[in-house]
């Protein structure tokens, strides 16, 4: 896989989710405004996420890193992107009988995911620049995780 297809679908990946964030932020604005400002605020961090993956293809085009272009790196993207069309899928057939609670149940589960790719990456690079970024997403997916356990559901 080329360099510039695995970094158009980690942006792509982290534009998704956030689009998903937004439409379930859209759709919960009236009966539970506190979620809605919730997965608002995580749609505009993924967005940054996006931005942020942009910013680690020009630390890449300059070094000797290439891990972004084994077959694995592939399928681990192409893992989540499955895990976000279920959770999207999920979610158009069933929003009108979701509670909060699961909404917060499927934002853990895709961002418990992000976790586990960015941590995978992180662990196979070298270059300390990209090492850092990775890292920073890490950290951001872990943030989204508090900030989804600590939304009070009552």
């Amino acid at each position: 896989m080329s360099l510039a297809k695995t970094f158009y679908l980690l942006k792509n990946a982290e534009l998704q989710a956030g689009e998903l964030y937004a439409t379930i932020g859209l759709s919960v604005a009236i009966a539970h405004p506190g979620l809605s400002d919730l997965f608002n605020d995580l749609a505009k961090e993924e967005e940054l996420h996006a931005r942020q993956i942009v910013l680690m293809q020009n630390l890449f085009l300059e070094s000797q890193e290439s891990f972004l272009q084994e077959p694995e790196t592939e399928n681990m993207i192409a893992e989540f992107m499955r895990k976000l069309e279920d959770a999207r899928d999920h979610f158009n057939l069933h929003h009108a009988e979701l509670q909060p609670r699961d909404l917060i149940a499927l934002a853990m589960d895709l961002e418990k995911n992000l976790i586990e790719k960015h941590r995978t990456f992180f662990m196979k690079v070298a270059d300390p620049q990209i090492k850092n970024l990775l890292e920073n997403l890490n950290m951001a997916d872990a943030g989204h995780i508090q900030k989804l356990q600590d939304f009070p559901l009552n």
